[in-house]
């Protein structure tokens, strides 16, 4: 039986990046649904727009609001918003927010605010996927390979001998005479 480290190193990596994105699904997946369990809503009014440049070229989008809570207290806060709403979104606009009534402070606005179900669900696959190949990858790694017979027959075809029955033909069209040894 070969061992093959590279199989074994491949096969760790990758199940770990597999772990990396499920912990990923696990964290989005709670923070959908949180934000999907407040029940309360009002109306925001945007006070700034900002961005932070990120070292990749991208950068992260935000807003300044305030909405009035149900107690009536008047909340000031910031969010993380899409580009594409930052860009829609002018100063002194209006938009809906969900808040947590017990507590106001923890709040979003209603659209692109938060992880969505679709992102969480991403996530979740491409665990299973870096799981499944690390795992087979792993396995693959230990298990004891048997060689293959090639055998060449008449009539310019190659059978593919394992474990003494044919698996496959092969038409080939080359002259032999070019790689015999002078």
């Amino acid at each position: 039986m070969k061992i093959s480290f590279s199989g074994i190193i491949l096969g760790l990596i990758c199940t770990g990046i597999g772990c990396f994105f499920r912990v990923g699904t696990w964290g989005a997946y709670t923070e959908y649904k949180r934000v999907q369990d407040y029940s309360g809503k009002a109306v925001g009014h945007i006070t700034n727009k900002h961005f932070k440049d990120g070292s990749d070229g991208g950068g992260n989008y935000y807003i300044d609001y305030w909405f009035m809570s149900s107690l009536g207290s008047k909340i000031n806060t910031s969010s993380g918003i899409s580009k594409q709403q930052w860009n829609t979104l002018k100063v002194n606009d209006s938009l809906e927010i969900r808040f947590d009534p017990s507590n106001p402070n923890r709040n979003t606005p209603l659209y692109g605010g938060s992880p969505s179900f679709v992102y969480a669900f991403f996530m979740l696959i491409m665990g299973v996927v870096f799981i499944l190949f690390g795992g087979l990858r792993f396995y693959n790694s230990f298990y004891k390979r048997k060689s293959a017979n090639w055998r060449m027959q008449q009539n310019n075809y190659l059978f593919y001998y394992y474990k003494n029955k044919i698996h496959g033909i092969v038409f080939y069209h080359f002259e032999l005479q070019l790689f015999r040894v002078v």
